[in-house]
């Protein structure tokens, strides 16, 4: 099943910091607030979890149990606050015009995406 049968598509415009602008879409999908509460869940459930295992290493697990704890809960918090996910997406590096892939990501704005041809930062913003 392609990205375009489960996203919402929207028009985007990418710059690298000056007036260049250069079109593209991204298929996003939002969540519903039960389905951020899930994501947000099974993050929180993935960090505990590895922190619960890291008990286990020897002198380390004084300093991987609280980072695990603490990244579980940030990163639940995170993903609560987001809006949905980036599919995919296509644009065109506004400097040296090669194509850049949107890669599947959370969805905050603006999307940054590093350019494999010269190696600048893309922002991605909604048109």
């Amino acid at each position: 099943m392609d990205a375009t049968a489960q996203g919402e598509k929207v028009l985007i415009q990418a710059n690298v910091g000056d007036e260049r602008r250069t079109d593209g879409i991204v298929y996003i999908k939002h969540f519903s607030p039960p389905e951020r509460m899930s994501q947000a869940l099974k993050k929180l459930a993935l960090f505990w979890g590895i922190a619960l295992v890291s008990v286990l290493i020897p002198v380390f697990h004084f300093v991987t149990v609280p980072l695990f704890f603490f990244l579980g809960l940030f990163f639940a918090r995170r993903t609560y606050k987001s809006e949905g996910r980036v599919l995919s997406g296509e644009t065109r590096c506004p400097h040296c015009q090669t194509e850049v892939k949107v890669k599947p990501a959370e969805l905050q704005w603006p999307i940054t995406e590093i350019c494999q041809n010269c190696a600048r930062v893309v922002r991605i913003e909604r048109v």
